[in-house]
Parts: structure tokens; C-alpha cells; sequence
């Protein structure tokens, strides 16, 4: 980038700064030990194919902030928000700083297809978990473009956050990595009985926790403890090695609200 033009190597430091300013690496987790429930080694492909969907994940967050008009991210200010304000009274600022969000977002999903593609896999391995990442990515812009339409009813609510977040939080990371160890369909079907409660647990969760306290200790958190509850039990029948399972489980547990 700095190459092709020296000014726009703000938008990698931008790109850094929202990278580096946290975020619970939760998809790269899912990746990695999908892959090793495969039986996959350890091994730096692993860690390059893991990396590109947490910049997958930022390419999402900051085109999220721009749709959503959010000024923040992470306790920081969102990219959007960001250059903006360095443009603050001028004309045109709020424009440009969406605009400059867009192509920062656009970066990282440049930037996550590279670290993908160029991860070290041999094509029998990579291609399969390319179309399964493809998938995922589909799903993503088509939960994304429900979340901004008119109100839904319950039922489509039910399926944006399925596409927007579940399937890929827990189920698509899941599935690439198994795929990058070459697993088979019988697999991918188990761990899928694993990864969609878990998923919709995981944004039910959310959902609660920018409700308050009281969302937290309603019905609605025994709900994300019955969905973790599932997914645990669906994880007990996987005929997977054992520092997988119980790195899985130690994932599906973090999710867990305290009873009450």
C-alpha cells in the first residue's frame, strides 16, 4: 500500500489501531480448534488462516459502524467517527469520513483474503475451506442487508442474527478450520449440531447485555444458558481429540450467565 502511493499508509495504520484495540479473537479461536478437531498439527498456516477471519471480522465491524452511525468501537472512536472529526467544521467531513471507513473496511477484507489465500495449505486443503470461507462471507452480507431493511417479525429477527452472527462466529470458523485438515462431511455435520446453538447463544448474549441488568436476568438468560447447554452435549458425542474438545468447551462456557 505504502508503495503504490506513501499517503495511504494511514488507512494500514488505521487498520492496525482498530486491530490492536481488542476484541475477544473468538472466530480465529473457532477456526483453530475446528482445525484441530480435524486433526490438523499445530503449525504457522493454521495461525495465518485463523488471523485472516479476525480481519474479516474488522472489515465487518468498521462498514457495521458506517451503516449503523456509530460513533465508537471498542471504547474507542470508530473509524467513521474518527476522521470525521479530524475534519471537524469543515464541509463535507461527515462524508468523509464514511468514506474513508468504507476504504479502510475494504482493506482488511483485501488484507484477510491475502492472509487466507497465501496461509501455506496445499490447494486440496485450501480450496474446500475457500468456498466454505466464500459462504460464510455471502451469509454475513445477506444477514447485514435484513439487519438494515424495514422491522422484521420475530422469525426474520431469528434469521439475521443466524446469518449475521452465528453462523459466522461459531459455525463457519468452525467449519473452514476442520476443512483446512481435509474433514469429512460427517464431521462438519457434528460440529454444525455443536455451532448453531452455540451461535445463537452467542448473539442472544449480546442482544442481553446491551439491555442491562435486567435483560441479563430475565428469561431470556436462562435461554443462553439452555442454548450452551445444547451445544455442550452436542460437543460430548463429537469423536474428537481430547485438548479439542475441552478447548471447545472452555469457548462454550465462556458464553454462560451467571443463574438467577
Amino acid at each position: 500500500m505504502a508503495r503504490m502511493a506513501p499517503e495511504a499508509a494511514e488507512m494500514v495504520d488505521e487498520l492496525r489501531r482498530v486491530v490492536e484495540a481488542g476484541g475477544k479473537r473468538i472466530r480465529p479461536a473457532f477456526c483453530y480448534w475446528g482445525y484441530r478437531a480435524a486433526g490438523g498439527d499445530d503449525g504457522e498456516p493454521i495461525v495465518r488462516a485463523a488471523a485472516a477471519l479476525e480481519l474479516f471480522h474488522t472489515f465487518a465491524l468498521i462498514h457495521d459502524d458506517v451503516m449503523d452511525e456509530s460513533e465508537t468501537r471498542r471504547g474507542q472512536a470508530s473509524t467513521y467517527a474518527r476522521f470525521a472529526g479530524a475534519r471537524a467544521g469543515e464541509p463535507g467531513a461527515l462524508r468523509f469520513g464514511r468514506s474513508v471507513a468504507v476504504l479502510v473496511g475494504d482493506l482488511a477484507a483485501v488484507l484477510a483474503d491475502e492472509a487466507f489465500i497465501g496461509s501455506g495449505f496445499p490447494p486440496e486443503r485450501l480450496l474446500p475451506a475457500l468456498r466454505r470461507y466464500a459462504v460464510m462471507r455471502e451469509e454475513v452480507a445477506a444477514g447485514q442487508f435484513l439487519d438494515i431493511r424495514a422491522p422484521a417479525p420475530t422469525a426474520s429477527a431469528d434469521r439475521v442474527a443466524s446469518l449475521k452472527t452465528g453462523a459466522y462466529t461459531v459455525e463457519g470458523p468452525l467449519h473452514i478450520g476442520a476443512l483446512l485438515a481435509g474433514a469429512l462431511p460427517e464431521l462438519l455435520d457434528a460440529l454444525s449440531r455443536f455451532a448453531r446453538p452455540l451461535g445463537l447463544a452467542f448473539q442472544l448474549r449480546d442482544d442481553l447485555f446491551d439491555q442491562g441488568e435486567a435483560g441479563l436476568a430475565g428469561s431470556f438468560g436462562a435461554k443462553v444458558n439452555q442454548l450452551i447447554d445444547e451445544a455442550r452435549s452436542a460437543l460430548a458425542d463429537l469423536a474428537i481429540p481430547e485438548e479439542a474438545a475441552e478447548a471447545l468447551g472452555s469457548l462454550a462456557g465462556a458464553l454462560t450467565l451467571p443463574a438467577g
